[in-house]
């Protein structure tokens, strides 16, 4: 009797099987609500295989006039700048929104206050298991409040910090991280930058910090390989960098921006802005799009934005 009732079994659940196949196969036909698609049931497991593999995660925060940049894959974390003074409170609670309770790297690209102002705030709350800038040359050393004080709270808080041409590169999960720049010593900090070639799959990133025409020129001249698909653009898209013979190498098909709106600088510069245009680059600014968030799984690249066009 036993045997009997496993072989009815046996066959009523291959009898539902296949009306279930026939009933997702032509859904879309039926519109039954609670059944998929095939197609979509194959979307969701790409979907899961895509997150399974890792994506690189990059937001560019809106911070005015000034530079904080967080990327994230598989659990890592990477802060690029952390703002001007006065912008640590929001970076920290972007931070915590997006349940960030523990930055693995941070990197300062020179320093500049707009770029390390909110930095100590940053520091203080959140631990960091390594800080990562370009020492200046002997008798150019920062000597700005912002400066002392955030090397203070990294001390009191026993942070690792390292020179760039050090550490020369780290994996972010699967991504790898490349310190290439500065490729020189200059006096000046923006040209000291720290500039971070990120690799995810078949895609690279180019992180320019401040950097303007001499180090750009160091750059190229120093036979790194340059070429990216997202560049973000060196000192708010200031006429004093991403020059012509620099963006023939790099040929970027997206460009970040991080400037504020209606600053008196003139960020974004008109001329800047037309040579990224000529080489084919789809711009994306803080001023006008808000926080842009891209996300790269190797392959392919998507840029939302908090406002504005998306891509």
């Amino acid at each position: 009797m036993k045997r009997r009732y496993i072989k009815w079994i046996r066959t009523g659940a291959a009898l539902l099987f296949a009306v279930l196949c026939l009933l997702i196969t032509y859904n879309d036909t039926l519109k039954i609500p609670f059944l998929p698609t095939w197609e979509t049931l194959f979307d969701h497991a790409e979907a899961d295989d895509a997150s399974a593999r890792g994506g690189l995660s990059v937001d560019m925060l809106d911070v005015g006039n000034a530079d904080a940049i967080l990327l994230q894959n598989e659990g890592k974390t990477l802060l690029i700048d952390a703002g001007e003074n006065g912008d640590g409170d929001r970076i920290l609670a972007f931070l915590q929104e997006n349940g960030i309770e523990r930055l693995d790297y941070v990197i300062a690209t020179h320093a500049d206050s707009d770029h390390i102002g909110g930095m100590r705030t940053v520091a203080e709350q959140l631990p960091i298991g390594k800080y990562i800038m370009a020492f200046m040359p002997k008798g150019s050393t920062p000597t700005t409040k912002t400066y002392l004080r955030l090397l203070q709270a990294l001390d009191e808080r026993q942070v690792p910090v390292v020179e760039a041409r050090e550490e020369k590169a780290f994996s972010l999960g699967s991504v790898q991280v490349e310190l290439i720049g500065p490729a020189a010593d200059f006096a000046d900090n923006n040209n000291q930058s720290v500039v971070c070639r990120v690799t995810c799959g078949k895609r690279r990133l180019l992180f320019m910090g401040d950097a303007e025409e001499k180090a750009e020129k160091a750059l190229t001249e120093s036979g790194v390989d340059l070429k990216a698909d997202v560049l973000k653009v060196g000192h708010h898209g200031s006429n004093t960098g991403t020059g012509e013979a620099f963006l023939r190498q790099v040929r970027p098909s997206f460009a970040l921006i991080s400037c504020g709106t209606g600053n008196a600088y003139g960020h974004p510069h008109a001329d800047t802005l037309e040579r990224l245009r000529a080489v084919g680059a789809q711009i994306y600014r803080t001023d006008l799009n808000g926080t842009v968030h891209l996300t790269c799984d190797g392959e392919h690249i998507t840029v939302t934005c908090e406002k504005g066009e998306n891509g």
